[in-house]
């Protein structure tokens, strides 16, 4: 494992879990995201209806 990315709505509330984690996994990167852009984010990767004819 690479990279560990916690999606949270309060990423200031995240310390001590991240420092749990930097224990656990100390190889590994710890990220934050914070939800509302992990939406947006979601929200561009949707695929749209296709328009081929069968």
């Amino acid at each position: 494992m690479n990279k560990v990315v916690l999606l949270t709505d309060r990423p200031r509330e995240c310390e001590t879990l991240i420092s749990c984690l930097r224990i656990l996994f100390p190889e590994c990167e710890v990220q934050v995201q914070p939800k509302q852009t992990a939406k947006s984010q979601r929200t561009s990767l949707v695929l749209e209806p296709s328009t081929s004819k069968k």
